[in-house]
């Protein structure tokens, strides 16, 4: 079965929750409930949401798996987007002394998808994430980092992946396209090399070394090595340098043959090595990166909530950040080679 929920169509603001207004539990559950049931999705996948809620408004931490009649597809989307109400209702009920409401921030909080009030007034930043959950952007984390190099309180041993980090993280224009490139480059590492030599030896115009290779390059390198079986031939070496080998050949076959027209990026094949390579230096300990991706995020003051789906039961899993660990990963694949920047999972 196919996906029949618009995705973010269950997020706060997809059903109506606005970032003025702080809700209780009580009005979280009746609004949700109301807009739930004039969605026009099918009656399991309401069923399935309006079950989530029910338990959460008793405070339960886990119960029974009730997706009968409902997609895979559908579940992540349950999972991945309801969780940010589901989850504070859960929290407030779970703990009424602590938490009396919950608002929603607006569309500049980075990281943060809702915030917990006490009695008192003192608020509380959750992210909501299913599973190991998306990749909140490196982005977050960079103010703290820029702040402990300004101040001279970074170590030298990150000053290189302070560096990266902030290449990746750059806001100029196509940033998405170039941050990768450019710390590949910076990096002088094997696969930028195997790239920059596999444009040369496929004949592409205007290939400078001093610099990295606009998006036409790449897609002309493409066109220049021809048919799928020339391409897996012709970017041979430079796969074997950025030691690329999450190759799906089905995927990568139409990616070079027949991209999907505004989805699909067909230079995408010699981009996403690039941004492969990065991660695995990223999570290389030697390269002090993931400590200092570590370090910064646990000074943010956020906890996360987490909504996982096991055999039998769904169950939410609370965790400080300053209580865990991170590693490095990208939410963009060779098809979409900028879905988005390379971001971070904690570490469950």
């Amino acid at each position: 079965m196919a996906a029949t929920i618009a995705k973010k169509a269950l997020t706060p603001t997809g059903l109506g929750f606005n970032s003025v207004s702080q809700y209780t539990a009580q009005k979280m559950y009746s609004d949700a409930t109301q807009k739930i049931q004039k969605l026009k999705v099918t009656p399991a996948v309401k069923e399935a949401c309006l079950n989530i809620l029910n338990f959460s408004m008793k405070g339960k931490e886990s119960f029974p798996k009730m997706f009968k009649g409902v997609s895979t597809e559908d579940i992540g989307i349950i999972t991945s987007d309801f969780g940010e109400i589901s989850g504070s209702i859960y929290l407030m009920k779970k703990f009424p002394q602590k938490y009396k409401a919950v608002r929603f921030p607006s569309a500049n909080e980075k990281l943060i998808d809702f915030i917990l009030v006490a009695p008192d007034g003192s608020e509380e930043k959750f992210s909501s994430k299913a599973g190991q959950g998306g990749k909140p952007s490196i982005t977050s984390v960079m103010p703290i980092i820029e702040q402990k190099m300004k101040g001279g309180k970074l170590n030298s041993r990150f000053k290189k992946a302070a560096k990266v980090l902030s290449i990746l993280s750059s806001d100029e224009k196509d940033a998405l396209y170039w941050g990768p490139l450019k710390a590949a480059q910076f990096l002088d590492t094997p696969g930028y090399d195997g790239l920059m030599k596999t444009l040369k030896k496929l004949k592409v115009g205007g290939v400078d070394v001093a610099k990295p290779p606009v998006s036409m390059q790449l897609d002309e390198a493409v066109g220049n090595a021809g048919s799928f079986k020339n391409c897996m031939v012709q970017f041979k070496d430079f796969f074997a340098a950025s030691k690329y080998t999450e190759i799906n050949l089905e995927v990568t076959k139409r990616l070079i043959e027949n991209p999907r027209p505004g989805k699909e990026k067909r230079w995408g094949i010699l981009h996403y090595p690039i941004t492969a390579e990065l991660i695995r230096w990223l999570n290389d300990d030697k390269n002090n990166a993931k400590e200092l991706l570590t370090m910064a995020a646990k000074e943010l003051s956020v906890t996360q909530i987490y909504m996982d789906v096991y055999a039998n039961e769904v169950k939410y899993t609370v965790k400080e950040f300053k209580e865990a660990t991170f590693k490095f990963g990208s939410p963009s694949s060779a098809p979409r080679p900028t879905n988005n920047r390379i971001g971070f999972t904690m570490k469950k």
